[in-house]
């Protein structure tokens, strides 16, 4: 299960070594998300008049730079991990492999987990360079200014893209404490562990999570002045959200959707979560067809090629910003750096990744066009590594 702002399910994030965990999410969740049993009503993208193009690879392009190769390893992959619903490499734009196995289908919905961080950053920077947001400098606090007591509040949007706003809600400082009535189980009237579900069933929102009655029970310790040191969780999405939804009018999953999506050029219908306010829940949420993942990218590769505001902010946004030699597990990610939530600088692999519990991933090498986007459900020790070593080969 999702924990908002208590993150302890990515398997670069923690004390130990991935070979010695096995991590998990139902099948049903990651093919199809949580919008089937949520109570809230999630936001919905719809197929465009005119998808992009996302062309098979002809046979000379197989051929060329170890694509036949990197086509069978990833082949393989899928076979000795079976948790792996569904896998696509691309090259320049051309699909050199496309397959689904369990209850991945062409037409599935995958759900990313926190992949969706990223969305949310590709979001900021339209919002940026068409001036519904004049700098990364503001203080949240100056737009939401219920915030501004709070670290969330004191630090600069940049801060937040960074994961150094220094605000408690972390996988080092623990979780909050629920009152009664607050995130109880509908079955059996016990806490949830964590705010997700409780966001899903419309028992709770985000701003009960930031400045409401669920802030107000936790215990409101700080561990560092905003910029001063990288600190995973899921709250700063949270803030961004609500700051994009302040700032434009519009839900960040709305405002993605025009000012993003449409120019991807969708074939599917897809979604992006939402709490019972119609808050975008950004931290995780977002889900669409596997080609369409695949359309994001090729869109995103051209965007990142070309001059001005947007393409300069990618750029930012993509390369590290911050070193992630943080507090507590968050020192132990092979990732050295980070940059607008994104992960970046690999130790033993190319280009910049968005990555989700379970074994979500999107690599992207802006050098070379290639781009690795991989769904699943369980994590074998092993998995992360050799998914690592099948990029980095192929690079």
């Amino acid at each position: 299960m999702m924990k908002f702002f208590f993150i302890t399910v990515l398997i670069y994030l923690t004390a130990q070594p991935l070979a010695a965990r096995e991590i998990r999410m139902l099948e049903k969740y990651n093919v199809g998300g949580y919008i089937r049993d949520g109570r809230t009503l999630p936001y919905t993208f719809e197929p465009h008049s005119n998808p992009r193009a996302l062309p098979e690879a002809n046979q000379q392009v197989l051929n060329r730079r170890g694509n036949q190769q990197a086509a069978n390893s990833a082949k393989e992959y899928m076979a000795e991990y079976p948790g792996t619903t569904a896998m696509m490499l691309l090259d320049q734009g051309k699909i050199i492999f496309e397959a689904y196995q369990g209850m991945g289908r062409p037409k599935s919905e995958f759900f990313s987990m926190s992949i969706a961080k990223s969305m949310t950053s590709l979001a900021v920077g339209k919002a940026l360079c068409q001036g519904d947001l004049k700098s990364l400098e503001i203080l949240a606090g100056n737009i939401i200014p219920q915030l501004a007591n709070s670290n969330f509040g004191k630090s600069t949007i940049r801060h937040l893209l960074t994961m150094s706003s220094g605000a408690f809600m972390t996988v080092f400082g623990g979780r909050p404490k629920y009152s009664a009535g607050i995130g109880r189980r509908p079955r059996n009237g016990k806490p949830w562990g964590g705010p997700s579900w409780p966001v899903r069933l419309g028992q709770i929102n985000i701003k009960d999570i930031l400045w409401g009655k669920v802030w107000d029970i936790t215990l409101n310790k700080n561990h560092a002045a905003p910029g001063e040191v990288f600190l995973y969780r899921n709250a700063e999405p949270m803030v961004i959200s609500k700051i994009i939804e302040k700032r434009t009018g519009l839900s960040l999953a709305a405002f993605f959707d025009s000012r993003i999506w449409q120019e991807v050029r969708g074939g599917q219908t897809g979604h992006w979560e939402a709490d019972s306010d119609g808050t975008t829940i950004a931290m995780s949420g977002f889900q669409v067809s596997l080609k369409d993942w695949g359309r994001l990218a090729v869109w995103l590769l051209a965007e990142l090629k070309k001059p001005g505001c947007y393409g300069d902010y990618l750029r930012q946004a993509t390369t590290t910003q911050i070193k992630t030699s943080g507090l507590g597990g968050t020192a132990n990610t092979p990732f050295k750096g980070y940059g607008y939530f994104w992960w970046t600088d690999h130790s033993n692999a190319p280009g910049f990744w968005g990555k989700g519990h379970a074994g979500q991933e999107l690599a992207i090498n802006a050098e070379t066009g290639k781009v690795l986007i991989k769904f699943g459900y369980r994590v074998y020790p092993g998995v992360s590594r050799d998914i690592t070593k099948l990029y980095r080969n192929w690079n």
